[in-house]
């Protein structure tokens, strides 16, 4: 999702955003509130950390000034839930090859071995999803990585890599970065989680050819989790190609084979051993929602609640998920993203508290929306309110950056009832409504969706700044976001005043793209929850009449195999299916109420 998102930044052009005075009080409270969450003093209100402590004291300050009453855990404003926070690298961390090189007239057995060492953050340093632990062994080259079912191409074929450390290729050969079905084989989760498969001990990255041949990613966790089962680590070109023995074919030539010829071309590295330490410490920490509600006047539809959030958190001083243009640590302001759709949250408790509607409005900011919806999922899960009486969501998510007057609005296909409701809420503005009939995407009303709750989804657009420590306070239209407030106070007034609860629309709760079928021939029909697990792959939900369920796949199931693989996270599931083919009869072994159970099923085409 984060990719998408990244995707249509680049498609945008660099356009200057003017700063703009509020000019009605309703505007003003908004930048005042924008203007503290999106301040050095929050830092960039990174999960767990004190910065969004302190946007989280603002908020619960402002619920309890308002008469909002708690509604999170144990009577308290705050939902708590854990969550990885972060990674650090701690000792042991060293890579020590040992090379005997081939003299004249010396046996090679006689020939002193050298011993040349790779400098950790210079020379090379693990993944974020990289396994703990000491491994040491043979080293095998083994081209770009990949084993696409049903082609004559197997980088694996005719190598043997059990136990051994493989250095592979980033990305596809040239030829094969335009075929569909072959992308996803290109990702480094899909390679790493392949070569595991294969035996090998450890797998190195290196980078193809090019400008940033020699430059380390940023290091941070992986967002869709940890649990890779391998060692793995980024290299950087230079010292990689150096241990590659003159008796074999060099880095740089092979490469260039393997994309003029279009066969792999993986060979052992004689008389060539590698001992590798890597050692990685997970953050854990606790984050919070703030969940307040505001109470109906009908003594019976009161009972009901509307849900009115937004997720609060953003990237602190740069995480993984940054688009900073350097490494070195930053405020990541997040005044768009997503101090709008905050002080969104805060108006609305104010208008909603001075004029209650008949059903209850639960006001929620969300936490930990950056690392895969997070906050709003463990609410979702384990709700301090009766989730069944919940009737709808309206999420705001970078409401902040008004430009031509267009408003997005995404979720109208949740219920029949949005239509009409949002025409009036429209009307007599000057907002141009574009808007998306699916219910899923990347921000927090995605996981209420497959609970078959209607949802919306406010959102301005994407931009230059998003993702970067240039998305400011100064930069946000405060009059827009005060009319875009208007509609969005019109539309929860009519889904909290109407005499029925909204109806949710039949299949809506199927999003549109599933991950597990995307790119690939086959589907298997779930809608995965991409936060880590190390169980394995819990489902979500699992599609009507689609191999998952003709197997008898429930809603809850933990997926820890599909045919010989270990499954431990998405990139396991979409790596198994990335090579499967319409007709193949799987046996999926997964995790019911804690128990193994195996199930069989036939993989379809999509």
């Amino acid at each position: 999702m984060t990719l998408l998102r990244s995707i249509l930044v680049l498609l945008l052009s660099a356009t200057l955003v003017r700063a703009q005075e509020p000019t009605t009080p309703a505007a003003q409270r908004v930048y005042n509130d924008v203007r503290f969450l999106a301040s050095d003093e929050c830092a960039g209100r990174a999960p767990a950390s004190d910065g969004i402590e302190r946007a989280a004291t603002f908020i619960v300050d402002r619920f309890k000034a308002l008469g909002v009453q708690p509604a999170g855990d144990d009577g308290t404003y705050r939902n708590a839930f854990g969550m990885t926070t972060g990674v650090v690298l701690v000792d042991p961390n060293s890579v020590w090859f040992e090379m005997r090189r081939e003299r004249p007239g010396v046996p090679i057995e006689k020939v002193r071995p050298t011993k040349v060492p790779w400098k950790l953050g210079v020379d090379y340093q693990p993944f974020g999803f990289s396994e703990s632990g000491t491994v040491e062994g043979r080293v095998v080259f083994c081209g770009y990585g990949i084993s696409p079912h049903g082609m004559d191409y197997d980088d694996y074929k005719g190598v043997d890599v059990k136990g051994a450390v493989v250095i592979v290729l980033r990305g596809l050969p040239k030829w094969a970065e335009k075929d569909q079905h072959l992308r996803p084989l290109g990702s480094l989760r899909s390679k790493a989680t392949l070569a595991r498969e294969k035996g090998a001990a450890a797998i190195c990255f290196v980078n193809e050819k090019g400008d940033s041949s020699d430059v380390l990613d940023r290091f941070g966790p992986d967002r869709l989790g940890k649990n890779s089962g391998i060692i793995a680590l980024q290299v950087r070109r230079t010292p990689c190609a150096s241990v590659f023995p003159a008796s074999v074919t060099t880095l740089f030539a092979a490469e260039e084979q393997i994309n003029k010829t279009k066969k792999p071309l993986s060979y052992d590295l004689p008389n060539t051993s590698v001992k590798i330490e890597a050692g990685l410490q997970f953050i854990e920490g606790t984050a919070y929602n703030i969940v307040g509600r505001i109470p109906g006047t009908d003594p019976t539809l009161n009972a009901e609640y509307v849900v009115v959030g937004a997720h609060y958190d953003h990237l602190g001083m740069g995480d993984e998920n940054s688009r900073a243009t350097t490494k070195d640590p930053a405020i990541h302001y997040g005044a768009d993203d997503n101090g709008s759709g905050t002080a969104g949250v805060l108006e609305l408790a104010k208008r909603f508290a001075e004029q209650p509607s008949k059903r209850t409005v639960v006001v929620m900011t969300f936490s930990g929306e950056e690392k895969g919806l997070l906050g709003s999922k463990h609410w979702v899960a384990t709700p301090t309110l009766p989730l069944e009486q919940v009737t709808a969501m309206v999420n705001m998510d970078m409401i902040g950056r008004l430009k031509d007057n267009k408003l997005n609005v995404h979720g109208t296909g949740t219920s029949a009832a949005w239509k009409s409701i949002l025409d009036s809420s429209f009307s007599g503005t000057n907002l141009k409504m574009s808007v998306s009939e699916d219910g899923f995407g990347p921000s927090d009303h995605a996981s209420f969706t497959p609970k078959k709750i209607p949802v919306l989804h406010f959102f301005t657009g994407l931009h230059t700044d998003y993702h970067r420590p240039t998305d400011t306070w100064e930069k946000l239209n405060y009059d827009g976001e005060a009319t875009i407030l208007d509609v969005v106070e019109r539309t929860v007034r009519a889904a909290a005043d109407a005499d029925t609860r909204l109806a949710f629309a039949d299949g809506a709760e199927k999003p549109k793209a599933v991950a597990t079928g995307g790119g690939f021939r086959v589907s298997l029909g779930i809608i995965p929850d991409y936060s880590d697990d190390p169980n394995g792959l819990r489902v979500d939900g699992v599609r009507p009449n689609t191999p998952a369920s003709k197997a008898g796949m429930q809603d809850g199931d933990i997926i820890t195999k599909l045919g010989p693989t270990v499954i431990k996270n998405i990139y396991d599931l979409t790596t198994v299916l990335s090579t499967a083919t319409p007709g193949d009869v799987v046996e999926i072994v997964v995790l019911r109420d804690g128990k193994p159970l195996t199930l069989k099923t036939t993989l379809e085409g999509r």
